[in-house]
């Protein structure tokens, strides 16, 4: 009598502990230095569209969901760098970022070695949104 009510008991933990599994996301690994392209608007410049690699981003530390890096942009007439804190959604996919002189990014991984950020700086003196494709450095 006992053996099927042990062996049952055994079943429903074994599946509660794989849709547990299932609903648990990973957090991914940022660490490391991604190379981007994009298109932008600002004020000053108005639309700029880039081909080739435009813009670094380097996670310099993770620790769970949160990181920290540097972002520096090579667009001759605006070039810049910045250094940025960040956290990963639960998700697992969706980025947010703060620049810790101007702009906020929000982005998605769209796989382990690329992610796509959408770039907002309101106000100051260049204003500008727009978004730049990453792909990791191997």
């Amino acid at each position: 009598m006992f053996k099927p009510l042990i062996a049952t008991a055994f079943a429903v933990c074994l599946m509660l502990h794989a849709a547990y599994a299932q609903d648990a996301k990973a957090i991914p690994d940022l660490k490391g230095t991604w190379e981007g392209n994009g298109e932008m608007h600002h004020r000053l410049h108005g639309h700029v569209k880039h081909d080739t690699k435009i813009s670094n981003l380097v996670v310099l530390s993770q620790e769970g969901r949160v990181i920290h890096g540097t972002i520096d942009w090579a667009n001759k007439k605006a070039p810049g760098k910045d250094e940025f804190s960040g956290v990963i959604d639960k998700d697992g996919v969706t980025l947010y970022m703060a620049g810790h002189v101007e702009g906020i990014r929000i982005g998605k991984l769209d796989g382990p070695n690329d992610l796509t950020l959408y770039i907002l700086v309101p106000g100051g003196a260049n204003p500008r949104a727009g978004f730049a494709d990453y792909k990791r450095v191997k």
